[in-house]
């Protein structure tokens, strides 16, 4: 292909190196300032450039270390999530056994529950007197015990 222009390939071959303009010579430059088809190329070389720089900066890959750690997290919380199923699963398990055997003994012994209930102590110092110390503290210890396995079920674990 015929370009027209004596001064083209030397143009090229100081645009390639990196030299122009500071190291091109004061003829080349007079006449890239005169020859529109050197000015052309000049602009587009100098165009394409920096459409390259930008390109490339905005294509940084991430570090192969970062990406290795996080596939790495990625892997953890899988095998953690499969491992903590069967334990979840006994967890639930274990509170529909401790429910269902209240319902059991509620179911068996209503009668003596209700009855207790309406002959129920008006205070808990008679109540204290009625049954001793013993129910009212095993009373209060499944209380807490309870308030902390519920506190324990709906926090999250993260």
């Amino acid at each position: 292909m015929k370009s027209g222009c004596a001064h083209l390939e030397e143009l090229r071959q100081e645009l390639h190196s990196g030299h122009w303009p500071t190291a091109s010579s004061p003829e080349l430059r007079a006449h890239v300032g005169c020859c529109r088809r050197c000015t052309q190329e000049v602009a587009l070389t100098i165009h394409l450039r920096q459409a390259r720089l930008e390109a490339l900066d905005e294509s940084r890959p991430e570090p192969a270390s970062l990406i290795w750690w996080r596939a790495q997290a990625r892997r953890r919380e899988a095998v953690l999530a499969r491992a903590t199923r069967p334990i979840v699963a006994a967890q639930a398990f274990a509170v529909l056994v401790v429910l269902a055997a209240i319902a059991v003994l509620a179911a068996r012994n209503w009668r003596a529950v209700v009855g207790h209930a309406l002959a129920a102590p008006t205070s808990i110092a008679s109540l204290v007197d009625l049954w001793g110390l013993a129910p009212m503290i095993a009373a209060a210890t499944l209380l807490m015990t309870l308030g902390a396995v519920a506190v324990y079920l709906t926090t999250d674990r993260r």
